[in-house]
Order: structure tokens, then C-alpha cells, then sequence
């Protein structure tokens, strides 16, 4: 690894440690390393040059910074705002890191991504939907919210609202469409089978 990549991802797991609300238990380090992984595989999928690879690496350790402190709304912005700080004390070139900048926008809900970096980290920052993790990384993501807001969440009404999600979400990279989108489609239909089992106990 490129030393200024291996300093930076040295400081960037040690603030993780640091600085991070304990109760955000999806939005953590093993999400974070999940989608530094995910990037390169689809960067390299798409043969981008080094600078591109490096910035997608960037964009992934970074996207959910904004996280840290337990506040989901306009996490992007303060990831966004760290990472043109934090980079700079790198060396790493103006016009780049605003690009690594617009990739963790990107991932905003609704995902409007502009360019192929942008399509990529939207894609495997929400690769989980295609994974056989997914139904347990939905779990997840409601206990997060539920101790970070300090309020029970009815797991049916998750789940309604999950499935809404799904539905409403698409892929953006040939690699995720030809990859993801048919795990993602049975992970919808099984999220949905769990939905009329729980809507069946209750009548």
C-alpha cells in the first residue's frame, strides 16, 4: 500500500475507535471496511486508473464519518465537511478531493449519483440489500435507530417500511445490476414473506 494510504487509513481507524457513539452499531467500522472492500472490487470491475481507485478508497473509509456522533440527518454534509479537512492534512490535491466529496454526497437517500465514482460507492454502500446478510443487516440498522433515538420500533412496522425501501431502491453500475440485483429481488421477496408471516400473527 502506498505509504500515504497506509498513514491515512491508520489515523482513520484510530478516530473510529475514538470517536464514535457506541450505540451506532450499523454505521460502524465493519460497514465502513464492507464498503472499502466493495469499491475496489467494482472499481477494478470497471478498470479505473489508480487516482480513481484511491479516491473510491478515500470515499468509503469516509462516507459515514458524519456518523460518529450518532445523528443520521445530514451525515453526508458532515462527512463531506471532515473529509475536505482531514485529506487536505494528506497532501491530497484540491480538485480530488472534492471529487472524493461529491462520492460521499452521493450516497445521500435518494442516491442521484452524477458520475461512475458516484455510481459506484451508492452501489456497494448499499450492497447489503443483495447479500445474504441482508435481513439481518435490516435488524441491525432498526436497533441502531432505536437505541440511538432512545425508542422501541414495531419490528412489523420496520419491516414495511424496509420493504418500501427496496422497492423504491435501484442499482446504478452494470456490475451491481448483473451482481446484486438478483440477490437483492430475493431478498425482497423472503423480506416480504417475513412481512405476511408477522401480519398474519397479529390478526
Amino acid at each position: 500500500m502506498d505509504i500515504h494510504l497506509d498513514n491515512f487509513e491508520s489515523s482513520i481507524r484510530k478516530m473510529f475507535v475514538e470517536r464514535i457513539n457506541p450505540d451506532v452499531c450499523y454505521h460502524n467500522i465493519d460497514h465502513t471496511l464492507s464498503i472499502v472492500d466493495k469499491v475496489r472490487e467494482i472499481g477494478e470491475y470497471n478498470q479505473l486508473d489508480q487516482d480513481q481507485l484511491e479516491n473510491l478508497f478515500f470515499a468509503g473509509w469516509l462516507h459515514d464519518v458524519g456518523y460518529w456522533d450518532g445523528v443520521a440527518l445530514d451525515h453526508e454534509e458532515r462527512g463531506a465537511d471532515f473529509a475536505r479537512i482531514f485529506l487536505k492534512s494528506f497532501g491530497i490535491a484540491q480538485e480530488r478531493i472534492e471529487a472524493i466529496c461529491g462520492a460521499i454526497l452521493a450516497t445521500k437517500v435518494p442516491q442521484q449519483p452524477m458520475n461512475l465514482i458516484e455510481s459506484i460507492i451508492c452501489d456497494a454502500d448499499l450492497y447489503h440489500l443483495s447479500s445474504d446478510q441482508c435481513y439481518t443487516q435490516t435488524l441491525l440498522l432498526k436497533k441502531e435507530y432505536e437505541q440511538l433515538n432512545n425508542q422501541p420500533v414495531d419490528l412489523l412496522d420496520w419491516l414495511r417500511n424496509s420493504e418500501k425501501f427496496m422497492i423504491g431502491h435501484h442499482y446504478h453500475t452494470d456490475y451491481a445490476l448483473r451482481f446484486c440485483k438478483p440477490g437483492k429481488d430475493e431478498n425482497l421477496k423472503f423480506l416480504q414473506s417475513k412481512i405476511e408471516e408477522l401480519a398474519k400473527a397479529e390478526i
